[in-house]
């Protein structure tokens, strides 16, 4: 299935735009999904090392299953 997933900090920072679209199976872990995304990253897959899957306001583990709806893939947070 289609998913479309919104991309933050340096994810667009990189030119990579607002969002992607990719072919993830159905049900889909975000362990896969990232896996699958990094494979779909080709030259740029290093930038969602540390990354994370989240919907509107839930940050997903990696055995979570992704649900339906909004997706927002989250780049490491730093500071103090």
């Amino acid at each position: 299935m289609k998913r479309k997933i919104e991309l933050y900090g340096r994810l667009r920072d990189a030119g990579l735009g607002a969002a992607v679209s990719v072919d993830l199976p159905r049900p889909v872990t975000a362990r896969r999904a990232l896996s699958i995304l990094k494979m779909s990253f080709g030259s740029k897959a290093a930038l969602l090392d540390g990354c994370a899957l989240a919907t509107g306001d839930e940050v997903l583990s990696a055995s979570d299953e992704l649900p339906a709806g909004r997706l927002a893939l989250l780049p490491p947070v730093c500071g103090g």
